[in-house]
């Protein structure tokens, strides 16, 4: 049966951002007026700022961390549970630090004062949490410890890394089938008295078709962040979706199963695009099962996680990042430009949310994107 059908689901609880509580150290070096001071100056700070005590052994060497306070978006970009705090120190929680330059620049900077400077990427389980991004580090002295202040960088560099793609986009891909349609015409000019053969005038439709398509993903992607929000209905878009690709979906003997879906505020233009793209996806990626494609959504404390699940070949675990961007096929056999993720990537991040692939329970693929409640 193809279609859109209806099942319960259950569903369980994402980790919800919650304050640290005190921090006692904090307390204890600037008193409990100037702690409250602290907070109120960081608590609404946009950018993330944490805190780490050093943990000294019996020769007053630094080994390790201690956390102490964090503001509220270091909280929620990390997506840090309360129990971090006291469950690890910096060691524990991010193991790739021990014996690293950026663990021995701690070190210099609660011994000498000075400050250090550094931009660095995260794509890595962080304690209980998750860090991903770019971001540009300042780390600063502050008692026994330090202070971290993280700007986030992550579009910045992306945007910089796509303008290059772009270029050789221009440079490559597109230059191919305009010089492919320039030699084919170059030979119906020198044979004009000949009708044109179907293989040229098919190779030439092929190229065109080619060259449109990149130049039209270029477009749809530059408008993907265009947003005209509204309150909207997923239950609706998925049916919208199921709709559009119902030709494809019998064909395939395919089917799209929802659990409870709630109402956000977004564009629904761009919402049923990141749908279409990911069942769509589904459908092309398929194994030997008939394709079976589950959309479901969990709420947290301050999002809503989407999840579009399939039964198909799944992503290589090293190429989960990379396929979201521009240009970037998963299987360099199958049709495309490669826009179709980045565009979902897109209008994800322009409604504030973030979108990544995990490995599903029983193979295939389990693409999750967040939205605001």
């Amino acid at each position: 049966m193809t279609g859109v059908a209806q099942r319960p689901w259950k569903t369980g609880r994402v980790t919800e951002t919650a304050a640290w509580g005190d921090d006692q150290k904090l307390v204890d070096l600037l008193g409990a007026q100037g702690e409250a001071g602290f907070r109120a100056l960081f608590d609404g700070f946009p950018e993330s700022v944490g805190v780490l005590w050093a943990l000294r052994d019996a020769d007053d060497d630094i080994v390790d961390f201690t956390f102490g306070y964090g503001n509220p978006s270091i909280l929620r970009a990390f997506r840090l549970p309360p129990e971090t705090r006291d469950r690890y120190t910096l060691l524990e929680a991010l193991p790739r630090m021990r014996g690293s330059v950026a663990f021995d620049a701690y070190v210099e900077v609660c011994e000498s004062g000075e400050p250090w400077i550094q931009e660095v990427t995260y794509d890595t389980p962080f304690g209980d949490g998750y860090m991903l991004g770019t971001f540009v580090q300042r780390t600063v002295k502050l008692g026994d410890g330090l202070v971290n202040f993280l700007t986030d960088v992550t579009e910045q560099r992306r945007m910089e890394a796509e303008l290059r793609s772009y270029a050789d986009v221009v440079a490559h891909d597109l230059n191919e089938p305009i010089a492919g349609i320039a030699f084919l015409v170059g030979l119906l000019e020198r044979r004009a008295e000949e009708p044109p053969p179907p293989g040229v005038l098919q190779q030439l439709r092929t190229s065109a078709e080619r060259a449109r398509d990149l130049i039209d993903g270029v477009l749809l992607y530059a408008r993907a962040g265009e947003l005209e929000i509204e309150r909207i209905a997923l239950e609706r878009l998925v049916g919208e979706v199921a709709e559009d690709l119902r030709p494809r979906l019998e064909r395939a003997d395919a089917t799209i199963e929802t659990g409870e879906l709630p109402e956000v505020d977004g564009d629904p233009r761009q919402l049923r695009r990141v749908l279409l793209n990911l069942v769509a996806n589904a459908l092309k990626f398929r194994g030997d099962a008939p394709p079976r494609v589950q959309v479901s959504a969990l709420r947290d404390s301050q999002e809503w996680v989407v999840t579009v699940r399939d039964n198909g070949v799944g992503v290589d675990p090293d190429a989960a990042t990379r396929i979201f961007g521009m240009f970037s096929r998963a299987d360099q056999e199958a049709e495309g430009v490669g826009i179709g993720l980045a565009v979902c990537r897109r209008v994800v991040e322009a409604h504030g949310g973030r979108i990544w692939v995990e490995p599903a329970d029983g193979g295939g693929s389990a693409f999750r994107f967040t939205l605001p409640r």
